[in-house]
């Protein structure tokens, strides 16, 4: 399995939000590693960091958006609230499934909501953030 690669592209320009991000790549990334995947302890407890780190960085980024104003932030923080229960939801079916549930699948399900949030929900906020504010009269 290939690893996540971190590219310009997921980069929101706020260099705090962009560490997460990158950090939240190299736990995922560690489902890329075959040795991991073989192993269900393992593999349920990078899912268990990745749940523990994402919801620190989802309180920093939300705080972030409450602090710029960002006028999607409602939306925003419910996509959170939605990813968090969907990852805690995988980690409970692992949990249960762990004989039907490979490492890879966890892998491939972790790099897609992963690589999606941040390519089509935080770039927005990303884009939004480095604008210059507009200027009062």
């Amino acid at each position: 399995m290939q690893p996540i690669q971190w590219s310009k592209w997921m980069s929101v320009g706020i260099d705090a939000l962009d560490e997460d991000h990158r950090v939240l790549v190299a736990i995922v990334n560690k489902l890329a590693d075959e040795d991991n995947r073989r192993d269900p302890a393992i593999v349920e407890s990078i899912l268990d960091e990745l749940i523990d780190y994402t919801k620190r960085h989802f309180a920093a980024e939300e705080a972030e958006m409450r602090e710029r104003a960002y006028p999607t932030y409602t939306a925003h923080k419910a996509l959170h609230d939605s990813l968090t229960e969907q990852v805690e939801s995988y980690r409970r079916r692992f949990q249960l499934e762990r004989d039907a549930i490979g490492g890879e699948e966890v892998f491939e399900f972790c790099a897609g909501w992963l690589s999606k949030h941040i390519l089509r929900e935080d770039t927005r906020f990303g884009e939004y953030a480095v604008k210059p504010a507009p200027a009062r009269a």
